[in-house]
């Protein structure tokens, strides 16, 4: 992060420092996974469901840890079916417990 200027901040240095903060995802990619996902399915066994789209990354939320253990064994074959349905599919797949009912930022790393 740039130093903090004196006196009153420029527009413009805020903005980058805000900017710089902001999770990156993609939304584009995201949509086509979303498109995709009834293709996938090593993701049902599991009901995984996609979370985000980040840096390649692909999150999914499970309900426990029993189909978090599932998925994280699938995501081999999540990745090779989205590479099928998909023109850029995710590189990479990190799973998260969800239980029902929970918001998305309550999400836990699965272990």
């Amino acid at each position: 992060m740039e130093r903090e200027p004196p006196g009153p901040r420029p527009l413009a240095w805020s903005l980058s420092q805000v900017a710089s903060r902001v999770k990156r995802l993609d939304l584009v990619g995201f949509a086509a996974v979303e498109a995709a996902w009834s293709a996938v399915g090593s993701a049902t066994a599991s009901g995984a469901q996609p979370m985000r789209l980040a840096g390649g990354e692909l999150t999914v939320a499970v309900v426990s840890g029993a189909h978090a253990s599932r998925a994280r064994r699938d995501t081999s074959a999540m990745l090779v079916e989205l590479a099928a349905a998909m023109a850029e599919p995710p590189t990479s797949v990190r799973v998260v417990v969800r239980p029902s009912g929970t918001a998305p930022s309550e999400a836990q790393e699965a272990p």
